[in-house]
């Protein structure tokens, strides 16, 4: 088995200042030619990488932590190619999902989103959203 070299690698994995720490594991996001791909991001203040209260507030911060991580690389949430979301139950949270996405992409154009209703999410949570952004080098 070897191991993964960032030198050797035409991958860039991404760890921007400001950004939550990763629970385990895993890059914050990564660069592959002119694109980011950012890892799920769940509503986790980057101050206290705790958890923030109120689910509205909860799935707004996922996206801001989302839109960090983008931005970091040149990208702002009108460079999404595509989003996947996860929520823990569809009929609750999928319209607070729509709802803060149309206050964050001010209406649209809005890019391709997928959303899952999973199980279940790392710590109990209910939110969670990766994207991929064209952010040319």
């Amino acid at each position: 088995m070897t191991s993964v070299s960032q030198e050797t690698s035409a991958v860039k994995y991404l760890d921007p200042t400001g950004a939550i720490e990763p629970t385990g594991t895993w890059s914050l996001a990564s660069r592959a030619g002119d694109y980011v791909f950012v890892a799920g991001m769940r509503g986790i203040d980057p101050a206290t990488n705790e958890l923030v209260a109120g689910d509205e507030n909860r799935i707004r911060q996922a996206f801001v932590n989302m839109a960090h991580i983008a931005a970091s690389e040149g990208a702002g949430l009108g460079d999404a190619v595509r989003l996947t979301v996860y929520v823990t139950d569809m009929d609750r949270y999928r319209p607070i999902v729509n709802k803060v996405q149309a206050e964050l992409w001010s209406g649209g154009p809005y890019p391709p989103r997928t959303i899952l209703e999973v199980s279940a999410l790392n710590q109990d949570d209910i939110f969670e959203v990766e994207g991929t952004f064209y952010a040319p080098v």
